[in-house]
């Protein structure tokens, strides 16, 4: 030991096992991660290929190009869109700027395993609500909110059960909720979510102040190599996202 103290909290925090933990075995297929099996679209590359030239410049912090092209995609004001390096970004970010010691954050188990990391790095407490027959049960969720809540996470469809609750039930939860808990609604598979149309998640948007929709291009796109991920929400959420992250 070195004798630095570190966190404390890191304590409860599990370290990432990493493929190369398992030894070097070329044949071992990763179906952890979820990746497509396909590289990126053409177009992409091509974009890529013709920024290369540009390395040598910082990107722009504030992501003025994605965010209206999504802005654009989604129909929503640019002022509500936020880009991050991955959704885990945002998501990390998000816990920086809602929760705190004493603080509590529920969420759905077994859900991603990024969760309950929000929690230990804050300090937050987390409950856990099991899932009902492999589905989010947001009833049993709803009656965890307290004062304390500050943050609620919806994965849906869900990592790693693949299983989804309808938009009207989304809709139903996020309004039986008080307004001062946020809302994190993580969609990184929703182009997969056979209950839904992709739009409807973002329709609920101008419903509900508290709601965060939260997307990336990793899974469908097949770009998670790229680190994009993006999240509509108020503006007030991009803002206070803004204020703790990196630029």
């Amino acid at each position: 030991m070195s004798g630095v103290e570190f966190n404390r909290r890191l304590e409860s925090i599990p370290v990432y096992p990493a493929a190369e933990s398992y030894g070097e075995d070329e044949g071992l297929i990763k179906l952890a991660s979820n990746e497509t099996p396909w590289g990126p679209p053409p177009a992409v590359i091509g974009a890529i290929q013709g920024q290369l030239e540009t390395l040598n410049r910082y990107p722009d912090p504030a992501k003025s190009v994605l965010r209206r092209r999504i802005a654009e995609r989604s129909d929503v004001p640019i002022s509500k869109v936020v880009v991050g390096n991955g959704s885990c970004e945002i998501l990390l970010a998000a816990g920086d700027a809602l929760l705190e010691p004493g603080a509590e954050i529920v969420y759905a188990w077994p859900s991603f395993s990024m969760y309950p990391h929000l929690a230990a790095q804050s300090g937050a407490r987390a409950v856990e609500v099991p899932l009902a027959n492999g589905v989010h049960d947001l009833e049993a969720m709803a009656r965890e909110v307290n004062a304390a809540t500050r943050l609620v996470l919806v994965c849906n469809p869900n990592n790693p059960t693949a299983t989804a609750v309808g938009i009207d039930e989304i809709d139903a939860f996020v309004a039986s909720l008080p307004r001062h808990v946020a809302v994190i609604l993580d969609e990184a598979y929703v182009e997969f979510n056979l209950l839904q149309d992709p739009g409807e998640s973002i329709d609920l948007l101008s419903k509900h102040s508290n709601l965060v929709v939260l997307r990336t291009f990793s899974k469908v796109y097949g770009l998670c190599g790229l680190r994009a991920g993006y999240a509509l929400g108020t503006e007030e959420f991009r803002l206070a996202v803004d204020r703790v992250r990196q630029p």
